[in-house]
């Protein structure tokens, strides 16, 4: 990393996961900004748990809603380089009495963009976010962000509306660690939260029979499940976050979107973002070590010494799950869109665009498939240019 990112980085010191959420949703506003404002001529972002939370920087760089009005301002800028006028809307939510004083000062402050904050919580809020956001009319397009610090408070009942705005992508923290650690405890209110928390799901009958990570992979599943169902998206990818100093999980961003664009960016900022986790993880561990036995490292020793086994292990069983389930595709079909098989092997944590081309050339080359559709000198598919993907022995 360079100097300007080690010092971001030691903004998220004992909260590295913290810094892989930002990361991507930096990386990914930058994307979505530029292209979103390229035929929207407004973008209104919801953050619907804004804080700030255990924020290091007094300008509150290490939040959440700088950091997306960062890269909001920085596309309006660069399009109106190229002719293109975008107007920015922001609506932020934070039930906190405290950290709403700081967020509301930073909203008054804010000139450049049309801001709201609300000291409320998103349940009782769900109507006004709504209505501010379609008053922005049908040139506006929406980036919904919740980011809760635990299961309850965002019950799909809650967030349908939200869900169902036409012109708009989310982004959804799913706390696995806690998710996981309390889906089936027998008492009758906390069962309450997570039926509200799923929807329609029957989260409860497929992860009956689960243990381990199958369990946690399905529990994952069923609420991508339900953020597709209930809001009518037609893409939904997970991206995994792992604890900082322990081999485990400590959430996933789920993120819906209606357009492959949107898939082929979020995907790209994932992958980049393992790096960052990866080296990030290294970092603390590093830090648990010296706590430990007393003795400081170099920086060098933290990364060098850092095991990435199980990240490893993890993209190698993401990778199998998603070869499989394109392969299972096309024994059903027979004939597959390129990009049916595409998106869905990019729904699973791990798995990159390189993968999927990998494993079709591979196919091809031993005779399993050929390709079809493509023009002449073309050798490999494209997305949403009719390219197919033809099981050989289908007729």
């Amino acid at each position: 990393m360079n100097e300007g990112a080690n010092e971001a980085t030691k903004l998220y010191a004992g909260r590295e996961q913290t810094l892989v959420k930002h990361f991507i949703l930096d990386k990914y506003l930058e994307r979505f900004a530029h292209i979103v404002g390229m035929f929207w001529d407004t973008i209104t972002y919801v953050d619907c748990f804004s804080g700030p939370w255990n924020v290091q920087s007094d300008k509150l760089e290490d939040s959440s809603f700088f950091i997306a009005l960062k890269q909001l301002r920085k596309a309006k800028a660069d399009l109106a380089d190229h002719g293109r006028s975008l107007s920015i809307r922001c609506f932020f939510l934070e039930e906190d009495e405290t950290a709403y004083a700081r967020l509301n000062k930073f909203a008054v402050e804010t000139k450049d963009a049309e801001v709201k904050a609300l000291n409320a919580s998103l349940e009782q809020s769900v109507q006004d976010i709504h209505r501010f956001v379609t008053s922005g009319g049908d040139s506006s397009f929406s980036f919904i962000f919740v980011d809760p610090t635990g299961w309850t408070g965002f019950g799909m009942d809650v967030i349908k509306p939200l869900l169902r705005l036409k012109s708009g992508e989310v982004l959804v923290n799913f706390m696995t660690k806690d998710i996981v650690r309390f889906a089936e405890l027998p008492d009758p209110a906390t069962q309450k939260t997570f039926d509200r928390l799923f929807g329609a799901i029957n989260y409860r009958g497929r992860i009956e029979s689960l243990t381990g990570r199958d369990r946690e992979e399905e529990l994952v599943c069923c609420y991508m499940d339900a953020i597709r169902e209930t809001g009518g998206f037609k893409y939904v990818c997970a991206a995994i976050v792992l604890r900082p100093e322990r081999d485990r999980t400590h959430f996933h961003l789920i993120y819906a979107t209606r357009h492959l664009k949107g898939v082929e960016a979020f995907k790209k900022v994932e992958e980049k973002a393992m790096d960052v986790m990866e080296r990030a993880r290294a970092d603390a561990q590093k830090r648990c070590r010296e706590t430990k036995t007393g003795q400081t490292e170099f920086a060098f020793e933290g990364l060098m010494s850092h095991s990435c086994n199980y990240y490893d292990q993890l993209r190698d069983r993401y990778l199998k799950a998603a070869k499989g389930h394109v392969w299972a595709l096309l024994t059903k079909r027979k004939r597959l869109l390129f990009e049916d098989a595409w998106v869905g092997a990019l729904q699973f944590p791990l798995v990159w665009d390189s993968d999927v081309k990998a494993w079709i050339k591979a196919w091809k080359a031993e005779g399993s498939i050929r390709l079809e559709g493509l023009g002449p000198g073309e050798h490999a598919p494209k997305r949403e240019m009719g390219h197919r993907i033809v099981l050989e022995d289908s007729s």
